[in-house]
């Protein structure tokens, strides 16, 4: 007998949102147990992130306590690692990762705002701004191996006579007081800097983009300059932004692994000059690591968590400021754009508030210290005229953005001609060749790297997929989604030479080999935040009448769930799982702890295994030419895939959303 429909005397009550019922009041019907038994299992997931957050730290945790017990606190402030006479400490290694960050993050905020306003305010045409953006997009898709390895062999020989320079003419400033090294603290500042330059431009666009028109259109009704607009309004104005987005490039300069291994010289000294060698903690972990042994593995592994406590201190900071400066700068209907002095009315434009409320009703902004009409004045006093200023400002950011395109028309034409030197069948088909054999190839590595990032995958997207239902569908915004929230936050920014560490103390110790499973849980670790996060976000562009209309027609929510909300948000989904799958094929760090190596194909799923980003490091440091050959060679392959695995993404994306 069909199903009939509620009398109209007696309406279905009204539901803001699917995701806000409590599970036991949702619809139970045919296969109600269904449906406990999804929100147990889901909920479960989210647990399951939680405790992998704190088994991290307990990994890291409990076998440092003797480090930290011999040690304590001066273990922060001593200069000596000496292995011999068990005496550690990494004050060096904390004063070369704050350097490399910190400097890297002031070279690299002005050249992100100048490219981000470029690309932003209407400064160039659009047939022009579209292709800029994918270009700089490009910068984020490079893996940091490659960026070391591009450091070495073309950035360190380009600079080296402007670092001379720099020492002849400035070697009375301490920073430039030595002679230049081929390994030392700036090449690797450059370095980071042009590798969280991408994350700055595209933080700080959006922070420019989510700006009302209206800022902009009032200011112009007061007689304001482009320029006077962008610096007077729309920086402070999106002021959280920019500075959330600075905050996270420098929690990501800081737990760099192998940028800073191959470039920084991994010396154990204090030393002002930056053209001198130095080391930094992720560095430190890295070389010493795979040697050391009692004492010397907990002092590695407390100086691990030093490195996470700064990362995390870092991005629970730029939480707090972000939420904190929104809350500051929340608009007020009352509040007009720079209200025009009495004294200047009769020689100006009237109020923005007078201006806008005829078309406008809804136009609100931040109030600015200096109204518009004066800014001329204030601009005179440097000296300059208002044409002036705009025109050397709009110079800088083009320089800025010179300087971004020079970057990446290096990287990517020494790609491909040192790499296509030794691209052809033989590269792709057989084994790494003996030190000082002619010939071979990196089948290994390419076979290597996909089974680990499969692994990865099913992992991760399993997880990740569960932990976002429950966030979006079950959760009600409680206790635990909001610590789930804030363990995916916390876990995005653990560095992932940290996720190697823990995959080695969870499964290498206990199996007692370096294998590919190891080195697959290493990476779905890496993988899991931005699956969480982006399939959260899909689940959350599927709209509540969807899944209303399915509870009206009788599906529970578990048929709900797989029949109507994961088929609407596959476009989403399977974005964020390619793009996590992008991110862990250039990953390096997690595997030298966990899949090591291997000069011979996969023979098992527990005995080491090659990747390919492990062999560009491996090879890049070789005084072979053949193998320096083949690391060019594999790191064009790695980030060709790379750009396809992305590219791939974005083209799905477009086609299911049709």
């Amino acid at each position: 007998m069909p199903r009939q429909s509620a009398p109209s005397a007696s309406p279905r009550p009204e539901v803001s949102s699917f995701a806000l019922r409590p599970p036991s009041l949702l619809r139970q019907g045919r296969g109600g147990w269904a449906d406990p038994l999804m929100h147990r299992v889901v909920q479960g997931m989210a647990i399951a992130l939680l405790l992998l957050l704190a088994a991290i730290v307990a990994e890291l945790l409990i076998p440092a306590l003797p480090a930290i017990r011999t040690f304590g606190l001066r273990f922060l402030f001593t200069t000596e690692w000496n292995p011999v006479a068990q005496v550690y400490g990494i004050a060096p290694q904390i004063y070369g990762t704050l350097v490399t960050s910190l400097v890297a993050v002031a070279i690299v905020v002005p050249l992100s705002l100048g490219i981000a306003i470029l690309l932003v305010e209407d400064l160039l045409p659009r047939a022009v701004r579209v292709p800029l953006s994918f270009l700089i997009e490009l910068l984020a898709a490079i893996p940091s191996v490659v960026y070391g390895l591009w450091g070495i062999f073309i950035l360190i020989p380009t600079l080296m006579p402007l670092f001379e320079t720099l020492h002849q003419t400035l070697g009375w400033l301490p920073f430039f007081s030595t002679p230049p090294s081929h390994r030392a603290l700036l090449p690797t500042i450059l370095v980071l800097a042009l590798m969280i330059l991408p994350i700055m431009v595209a933080l700080s666009r959006d922070a420019l983009l989510a700006l009302p028109n209206d800022l902009r259109q009032a200011a112009a009704a007061v007689g304001a300059t482009r320029w006077e607009t962008i610096v007077h309004i729309l920086l402070p104005a999106s002021l959280s932004g920019i500075v959330g987005a600075t905050v996270l490039a420098l929690g990501r300069a800081m737990g760099e692994t192998m940028a800073a291994v191959m470039l920084i010289g991994n010396a154990n000294q204090i030393n002002l000059s930056w053209l001198a060698p130095s080391s930094t903690i992720a560095a430190l972990v890295a070389n010493q690591f795979p040697e050391a042994r009692d004492l010397q593995i907990s002092a590695l592994l407390y100086a691990a968590l030093v490195l996470m406590g700064l990362t995390l201190v870092i991005n629970v900071s730029a939480t707090g400021w972000i939420n904190a400066v929104g809350r500051s700068q929340k608009p007020t209907q009352s509040t007009p754009i720079s209200p025009t002095p009495k004294s200047h009315n009769e020689h100006s434009s009237p109020p923005a508030s007078q201006e806008t409320n005829q078309d406008n009703s809804n136009a609100k902004a931040r109030p600015i210290s200096t109204p518009l009409s004066a800014s001329p004045k204030a601009w005179n006093s440097q000296r300059f005229s208002r044409s002036g200023m705009s025109w050397l400002l709009t110079a800088g950011c083009g320089l800025a953005l010179a300087i971004a395109l020079l970057a990446i028309a290096s990287i990517f034409v020494s790609l491909i001609t040192q790499g296509s030197a030794r691209l052809d069948g033989m590269a792709i088909t057989q084994l790494p060749p003996p030190p000082l054999a002619t010939g071979g190839g990196f089948r290994n590595a390419i076979t290597g790297t996909l089974l680990m990032v499969g692994i990865a995958t099913g992992i991760s997207a399993t997880l990740g997929i569960g932990v976002a239902i429950y966030l979006v569908e079950f959760s009600r915004d409680n206790r635990l989604s909001r610590w789930v929230r804030f363990g995916n936050g916390v876990l995005s920014g653990v560095p992932s030479i940290l996720c190697g560490l823990f995959a080695y103390s969870l499964v290498v110790l206990t199996t007692g080999t370096f294998s590919a499973v190891a080195g697959g849980i290493a990476l779905a670790i890496v993988m899991l935040p931005i699956t969480v996060r982006t399939v959260e976000e899909g689940l959350r562009a599927v709209t509540t009448d969807l899944r209303e209309g399915a509870i009206a027609l009788g599906a529970t929510t578990s048929q709900t769930i797989f029949g109507v909300v994961l088929p609407t948000a596959a476009p989403g989904i399977i974005t964020g799982v390619i793009l996590a799958i992008a991110r862990a094929i250039g990953e390096t760090a997690p595997l030298l702890f966990t899949a090591l190596f291997s000069q011979y194909g996969i023979n098992g799923l527990w005995n080491p295994i090659a990747s390919l980003s492990v062999l560009i490091y491996n090879f890049a440091l070789s005084p072979y030419p053949n193998y320096q050959a083949l690391a060019w060679t594999a790191a064009l392959v790695l980030v060709g895939l790379i750009l396809v695995v992305s590219v791939g993404a974005r083209s799905l994306t477009r086609i299911l959303n049709r």
